[in-house]
């Protein structure tokens, strides 16, 4: 089996990432980590959700997300504040309250209560409750909620999905060898202004073997464009016609998936491991392989990861598949 050490390229990319999509996953405090599905708190170029079933609290003098780059926070639930709480954002963020959304004060009276985006006050508990539909500063012209690669008949699909978009012409699919230099492959039409998903498709039947990064360009009809942050794919094939491990996307931002694809029919037990830098054994499971012999598992937070460097091994009778991954937020 070959071997293809690319943890550097991997790292390079995971320092141009500037943010994640985080979204609540219940009612709780801005600062409690498990009010999140990251099992973190937000943090700068982050754009966070709170969604239309969960309150989210802000009970501190001094929550910050206040540096480069720029936070965009989408209420389509409840955002409160109490204790006299202030909520202090970058230049260039933006809070967009959606219709069904609110921020509202906990009580008390007063104007102690506040939200500062580039360090301007833009909403005192004074002013009183704002329901959506309402946008302070600079919201994004194309709100993406996911971005994932996947190997399939030799061929790289590429699928993302956007909850909102405004002024959207249309995506440019970018593709580059090392991670630093990229090329235009495609093309695909967006969705103008809509505030309903949408989830686009782009085939690849053209890839690169071993590692290729893959970004999108999204471009407003009047010329504006935005850049997003890129996933990586692996995709090889071996001379003696055995299995393809994939793990996409990669790095992974706390829940990918491992694949073994392009199988010839092999022993239907499959033992897959995860392993860390030094080696230890993270996480351990047995599998049935698919017909094809394929097999596909999630790797997530509920695999005890913290971010860093990781190994995914795959054994089946004389069979054994290895691939790393780095895992990041």
């Amino acid at each position: 089996m070959r071997t293809f050490i690319y943890t550097l390229f991997l790292l390079v990319i995971s320092n141009l990432v500037l943010g994640a999509t985080i979204t609540s996953t219940t009612d709780g405090d801005w600062e409690d980590p498990t009010t999140w599905d990251l099992g973190r708190v937000p943090t700068n170029g982050d754009i966070i959700i709170i969604q239309s079933s969960h309150r989210v609290e802000v009970t501190t003098n001094n929550v910050t997300c206040n540096d480069a780059p720029a936070t965009h926070l989408y209420i389509e639930g409840e955002l409160r504040f109490d204790n006299g709480a202030k909520l202090w954002l970058g230049c260039g963020s933006s809070i967009t309250v959606e219709v069904g959304g609110i921020i509202e004060d906990a009580g008390g009276g007063g104007s102690s209560k506040k939200i500062y985006i580039c360090n301007a006050e833009v909403w005192n508990s004074g002013d009183g409750e704002v329901e959506g539909y309402f946008v302070f500063g600079t919201p994004l012209p194309v709100q993406l909620t996911d971005f994932t690669a996947e190997i399939y008949n030799e061929n790289v699909t590429l699928q993302w999905t956007t909850s909102s978009e405004e002024n959207n012409d249309y995506f440019e699919i970018l593709r580059s060898q090392n991670g630093l230099t990229y090329e235009v492959v495609g093309r695909v039409d967006g969705s103008g202004t809509t505030s309903v998903t949408s989830v686009y498709r782009f085939e690849d039947k053209n890839p690169l073997e071993n590692i290729s990064y893959y970004k999108l360009k999204q471009t407003d009809f009047d010329g504006k464009s935005e850049m997003f942050s890129p996933i990586a794919v692996d995709r090889y094939f071996l001379d003696d016609g055995t299995c393809v491990l994939t793990v996409y996307p990669n790095p992974c931002p706390g829940n990918c998936s491992a694949k073994l694809t392009e199988c010839k029919l092999g022993e239907a037990q499959i033992q897959i491991m995860l392993t860390d830098a030094t080696g230890n054994i993270v996480h351990e499971m047995y599998d049935t392989r698919n017909f094809d012999g394929s097999f596909d598992i999630k790797i997530d937070k509920t695999n005890n990861l913290t971010p860093g460097i990781y190994v995914v091994l795959a054994k089946s009778g004389q069979e054994s598949f290895t691939e790393k991954v780095l895992v990041t937020d």
